[in-house]
């Protein structure tokens, strides 16, 4: 979260046991969570 405040570049983004054990890892951008949490944003604001 912090990192991702500060930083409009490829984070690592890292799941340890997500599903069955099993571990998840990729990259994200800022700019791609907040399209994906977008709809979620607009409710809180909303509240």
């Amino acid at each position: 979260k912090k990192q991702m405040s500060a930083n409009s570049t490829r984070l690592p983004l890292n799941i340890e046991c997500f599903m069955e054990e099993r571990d998840v890892s990729g990259e994200m951008q800022r700019s791609h969570m907040e399209q994906l949490s977008a709809d979620t944003f607009n409710r809180v604001e909303r509240t």
